[in-house]
């Protein structure tokens, strides 16, 4: 691909997964990503181009692209195109890291959360908010944005960005985080947040023994709330024996 050009960086980007667009591919990820009326990823538009394609895109423009012009991408009707915006905010946000540019990873932040409206499915929160918002809030204490969005009255992916933030924590050995959003979680009707906050606590289980004990902890106190996709997802390392006793005892 060749360099864009400022003034028409965004437009050229867009104009070159389009090019890629696969028809069929599209039909199946508008299923998979549940785009129907009423679900949760309703009247998204797919192009049918994969993963490794957007980021070799990614790879090839995310220097001479600006935030501004990532943004626009964030913008698009187009979920790749989203991704692709989204994607490019993540190499910002590491280069700004490693260099340890304070100004430069704050914008990227405040960036990001503006455009939480268009981070609209479960993929495009999962594949950039632990590099971002997640390390983030790690390393800045005072970071309270993620703690106000895990609380009910917020959108389901406001929900989800929140609780899947808390990777970085893990990654980190911090779980409290973790441990009080996937609490707080328990009542929530979807799905997607059950999986998520199961998710988180089986990468706690998978990281330490004091992870496998916190893990442990919270099944006997919330074994009787749980929703059985967050028991299931928390518990799949476990051995079947014990997958099998945390479920028996949800049940009593």
């Amino acid at each position: 691909m060749n360099s864009f050009s400022k003034s028409e960086r965004a437009s050229d980007i867009e104009l070159a997964i389009m090019q890629m667009q696969d028809a069929e591919k599209a039909k199946v990820l508008m299923r998979f990503f549940k785009t129907g009326p009423g679900q949760y990823g309703e009247g998204d538009r797919f192009l049918g181009v994969t993963n490794p394609k957007i980021r070799l895109v990614v790879r090839e423009s995310w220097r001479q692209t600006s935030l501004e012009e990532a943004a626009e991408l964030v913008h698009s009707v187009w979920h790749e195109v989203r991704c692709c915006g989204l994607l490019i905010m993540v190499e910002h946000y590491k280069y700004a890291m490693r260099r340890h540019d304070e100004q430069s990873m704050l914008r990227m932040v405040d960036l990001y959360i503006s455009l939480h409206d268009y981070i609209n499915n479960w993929d495009l929160v999962d594949l950039t908010v632990t590099k971002t918002l997640g390390d983030y809030e790690v390393t800045h204490p005072k970071f309270k944005v993620l703690d106000e969005w895990i609380k009910p009255g917020h959108t389901l992916w406001q929900r989800r960005i929140s609780m899947v933030a808390t990777w970085a924590h893990v990654r980190k050995d911090e779980f409290c985080r973790l441990i009080v959003r996937a609490e707080m979680l328990l009542n929530s009707h979807d799905d997607l947040l059950h999986k998520a906050a199961g998710w988180m606590l089986r990468e706690m289980y998978k990281r330490s023994e004091l992870g496998e004990a916190e893990l442990i902890s919270f099944l006997d106190k919330h074994i009787g709330d749980m929703p059985a996709v967050m028991l299931s997802y928390a518990c799949e390392k476990m051995s079947e024996d014990e997958r099998i006793e945390w479920r028996k005892r949800r049940k009593a």
